[in-house]
């Protein structure tokens, strides 16, 4: 029997894996580099995640200097409560700790802005927290792209999983049986 890729092990594992939104708000999207690319792929990434119904978290660094996040994302999740957080890790935030264990998560798919610092640091502290992390490298964005690819590059090293969103779709589809895969097809296919 063939064994599968460690993605699609932890994914077949839905219930523990959640996505977390990392600080898409106007004020700090405005100088990310590519952010038209960078918004269009977490729209994709937001419907795409309702179909598996994973548990989606959304943060915003210090709201009420920076406002909330994005209009265009915000649209995308119907009810939602973002976490306000003052520390640039979203490990700074007890209520986001509080959330992550009443939820059981054990995998983070990481999302947001900005690359080398929020996601970055985030991601270090899920690692010392024992939990496994994805960052889909194309739902990331940075004011500088290099400083982000060494950032990723590092995360790498360290044991996170840096992977393309389609990447993480099809993982979760599994396959063209599941349900949802017309629909989703369709979404990767319109980027």
């Amino acid at each position: 029997m063939r064994s599968k890729d460690k993605v699609t092990e932890t994914v077949d594992e839905l219930p523990s894996v959640g996505v977390v939104l990392i600080d898409v708000q106007e004020s700090l999207l405005s100088n990310i580099a590519k952010k038209d690319e960078l918004l269009k792929s977490l729209g994709i990434l937001i419907k795409a995640i309702k179909n598996f119904r994973l548990p989606l978290i959304v943060t915003e660094q210090v709201p009420e200097k920076l406002g909330p996040t994005i209009g265009y994302i915000s649209c995308l999740i119907p009810s939602f409560n973002a976490i306000k957080k003052n520390s640039f890790s979203i490990f700074g935030s007890d209520e986001f700790y509080t959330n992550l264990k009443d939820r059981r998560l054990s995998h983070l798919v990481l999302v947001g802005i900005e690359t080398p610092i929020c996601v970055y640091l985030s991601a270090i502290d899920a690692l010392k927290s024992g939990l496994e992390v994805t960052v889909l490298y194309d739902c990331v964005g940075s004011r500088r792209p290099d400083d982000a690819l060494i950032a990723l590059a590092k995360l790498e090293k360290l044991g996170c999983h840096i992977i393309p969103l389609e990447s993480f779709i099809y993982a979760c589809l599994r396959s063209a049986d599941h349900p949802s895969f017309r629909e989703i097809s369709k979404l990767v296919k319109d980027r």
